[in-house]
């Protein structure tokens, strides 16, 4: 390498991140405030971002300065730099399919066992990945080797110093000015600028004498809250009946895929049982729709169960009535961690996840280890199964298709999803079919086994995906109607089938099995939900969870009180996703903000 050549990645470094923040922010920019606003932030951002470069360059130069030439540093400027490109380019592809950036979700699915394969990433995208990083090298070596780029420095380079400390302090007191006087226009600039951190001085202004313009419903107070949990022990009375529980769970199963094209006999079977036609998960992702059906409570509990490994009052209540107890999974228990949360009361032997194959093939296997589990379990018994036919990738055979117009190669790096949407959908329609094969097959054996007269039996889904109709593709970025409607179908002996048209959740689900089982328990004692088949049952609202904190949902509104969610999208909206001005709807939904207010932290000491 040339001399120059560590000064050159430094100075590439700093010319592609600033070309990438302002590319990714730009469509954010509604007039020239904001966008002066852009230029400032990214200038500063380019540096914090580029800021491992710049060190190891420092580093270097002392060296050289010192007559100690280091090859080492000089080749680790390199590989930072390239490993920023590479940092970029991810952002730019998770912005584009999922609308974030890479944040603690994301490090969260990199980190821990089980979650980059919970991506259902293929083998084209990894190959593509491999081809991206040597892509990506040799351009960096070719523009190292022959752009003169050190033209672009200012002959004097300490004299950066102090601008870059007055272009900090500029853009963080905008922001925190913009933020107290809720100025959209800046919030949604700064949130589209990869890893931006602001600044805010809302307590500052206001003994200075300036009115904070934000909306009263902007209550950032209800992302969430901590502290030691306040959650009861199973109770120790007998169960007044001790019925045996299978439990269905299947991922990315938005509700209106349950039709009698796309799977009829799922379809013959809600014709059998109550059948809930307006019904919500816990969450927008995984970790909160299973959280929120298992324990009834809101997604914002989930980091303090998780620190506690805590199981939730059922499986502790059928653990001490000496219940068989399995569960299986076509991904991992360890992603999301409900080995440590919804599971943790199970030995590690009770808990079967599969991982080899696709997601068709390993919901075949699973079903069938289940099947011969339930046929010989002695009674009562639990079985929990988590199918993984309808995530994406989106896994089937070939006998499965009933959309033969899918994409066939779904690659995530090269893919262009708006183009492709109808495609991807395709081939999602021919996963949930594959899936309705398989419930088929645990249907058919309760009936067959005669199992059905003792069993209640749960089928639903952990979250909905989405298909574009609001801007977006899959899951666990806002709060959409495709993302949070999952149908449910509940079994409980001696109920008559019938369709339930009235706003149900997954907070329920505890309270419903609990008193099917004959636990007389007050719900309100150990969640937020109430018996679905009680004639009193009526549910004036419900909430949603992600990673970022809550959404409150009422028949008139949306409020989306999680950060992420309302930065991806209008914090208010109605029930379908609709663009709301809030003071323009009828005060009744106010009442329900109030008591959701208020109830948010009943489980903590």
């Amino acid at each position: 390498m040339p001399v120059l050549a560590p000064l050159r990645s430094v100075l590439l470094t700093l010319l592609c991140t600033f070309g990438f923040l302002l590319a990714l922010a730009a469509p954010a920019v509604t007039g020239p405030t904001a966008g002066l606003f852009l230029l400032i932030a990214a200038l500063v951002q380019t540096a914090l971002l580029s800021s491992p470069v710049l060190l190891l360059h420092a580093l270097h130069e002392r060296a050289q300065r010192r007559g100690r030439a280091s090859p080492s540093l000089a080749a680790a400027v390199h590989a930072a730099a390239l490993l920023t490109l590479l940092f970029l380019v991810a952002n730019y592809k998770l912005q584009q399919m999922f609308g974030f950036y890479f944040n603690y979700f994301v490090l969260n699915l990199l980190t821990t066992p089980g979650g980059v394969e919970a991506m259902g990433v293929s083998t084209s995208t990894n190959v593509a990945l491999g081809f991206l990083v040597l892509g990506l090298a040799a351009l960096l070596l070719l523009a190292v080797r022959l752009l003169p780029v050190e033209r672009l420095l200012p002959r004097r380079r300490w004299r950066v110093l102090p601008v870059f400390g007055v272009l900090l302090l500029t853009q963080a007191l905008w922001y925190a000015w913009a933020d107290f006087r809720y100025e959209r226009s800046i919030l949604a600039t700064a949130d589209r600028l990869i890893w931006y951190v602001p600044v805010t001085a809302d307590s500052l202004l206001e003994r200075a004498g300036f009115t904070s313009q934000r909306p009263a419903q902007d209550a950032s107070d209800l992302t969430g809250t901590s502290g030691s949990i306040d959650y009861p022990a199973a109770p120790t009375a007998p169960l007044e009946r001790p019925l045996n529980i299978v439990w269905l769970v299947a991922e990315s199963w938005r509700a209106d895929s349950l039709t009698p094209r796309i799977m009829p006999q799922t379809s013959a079977f809600a014709a059998q049982t109550q059948n809930f036609l307006e019904h919500y998960s816990g969450g927008n992702g995984t970790r909160m729709g299973m959280f929120s059906q298992f324990y009834g409570l809101y997604g914002s509990y989930w980091f303090d169960f998780l620190g506690d490994r805590r199981q939730p009052l059922l499986m502790e209540l059928l653990r001490n009535h000496d219940y068989a107890m399995k569960a299986w999974t076509s991904s991992r228990f360890s992603y999301p961690e409900f080995d440590q949360t919804v599971f943790s009361g199970f030995p590690a032997a009770d808990l079967h996840p599969d991982t080899d194959g696709d997601g068709w093939e390993r919901d075949r296997r699973n079903v069938t280890r289940m099947l011969d589990f339930i046929e010989n379990a002695d009674e009562p018994f639990f079985s929990f199964m988590f199918f993984e036919s309808a995530h994406a990738n989106y896994y089937f055979p070939e006998e499965s298709v009933i959309e033969p117009d899918y994409i066939g190669d779904f690659n995530y790096l090269t893919v262009d999803i708006e183009q492709q949407i109808e495609r991807i959908r395709a081939r999602y329609i021919n996963a949930v079919h594959h899936l309705d094969s398989q419930l088929s097959r645990v249907f058919d054996t309760l009936q067959e086994k005669g199992l059905l007269e003792n069993t209640i039996v749960i089928v639903t889904g952990d979250h909905g995906e989405e298909f574009m109709e609001n801007g977006r593709w899959g899951h666990n970025s806002t709060f959409s109607q495709q993302q949070i409607r999952v149908p449910l179908l509940v079994h409980i002996p001696g109920q008559a089938a019938g369709e339930v048209l009235r706003m149900t959740s997954h907070l329920d689900l505890p309270a419903t099995v609990l008193v099917a089982l004959g636990v007389d328990l007050d719900p309100a004692t150990y969640s937020y939900g109430s018996d679905l088949l009680s004639p009193q049952y009526a549910r004036d609202y419900t909430v949603a969870s992600d990673w970022h904190g809550n959404t409150l949902i009422t028949p008139e509104v949306k409020m989306v009180f999680s950060k992420k969610g309302a930065a991806l999208d209008d914090g208010t909206t109605t029930l379908h996703d609709e663009p709301l001005a809030i003071a323009s709807v009828d005060g009744s939904f106010r009442d329900a903000l109030g008591l959701f207010a208020r109830e948010l932290s009943r489980f903590y000491h």
